[in-house]
């Protein structure tokens, strides 16, 4: 079942999120803050269906009392100056017990959400390969016409990069 997030969700959230952290491009880098982690969901559910800049939407896939699934989409200004918004997501993914259809519910459910503001012209999506689940979710993108947007480049700093770079 697909349900709006609630704040005893939290705990729930964090081991999801935790469990495709140990998949992502950032496991052994990186650690969350979970600290930060829980204001940002907490933050997410307080603002949840604000339809101006800073409006939130986050939706769980609760299978049986498991969370399975999570979408978190704000809104912000585009090019942080106009006077319009666009919708990104934060946060989309399902894990392994998820029901085949948690995917598309959670994107349906935010699109609902972000055509619903008159001032969002447009959603983003960004699927990277920081989580994984990206063929999946780009298929989905597909069918509700979404338009590939550019690339995303990314340079890892690492031991020896930072050598490099602080050669004076």
């Amino acid at each position: 079942m697909i349900r709006d997030m609630k704040f005893t969700d939290i705990p729930a959230v964090v081991r999801l999120l935790l469990a495709a952290h140990d998949r992502s491009v950032y496991a052994g880098k990186a650690e969350m803050d979970l600290s930060e982690l829980k204001r940002l969901l907490g933050q997410g559910i307080g603002r949840h269906g604000h339809r101006s800049t800073g409006g939130c939407f986050v939706q769980v896939a609760d299978n049986g009392g498991s969370i399975d699934g999570l979408i978190y989409s704000t809104l912000h200004r585009v090019c942080s100056v106009y006077n319009k918004l666009y919708a990104i997501d934060l946060f989309w993914l399902t894990n392994d017990h998820a029901e085949v259809s948690d995917d598309l519910v959670l994107l349906q459910n935010m699109l609902k959400w972000a055509k619903s503001s008159p001032h969002v012209i447009e959603v983003q999506s960004g699927q990277t390969l920081v989580i994984g689940n990206r063929e999946k979710q780009q298929r989905l993108l597909g069918q509700h016409k979404f338009q590939d947007y550019g690339t995303i480049h990314r340079l890892e700093f690492g031991e020896r990069e930072w050598a490099v770079l602080s050669v004076a």
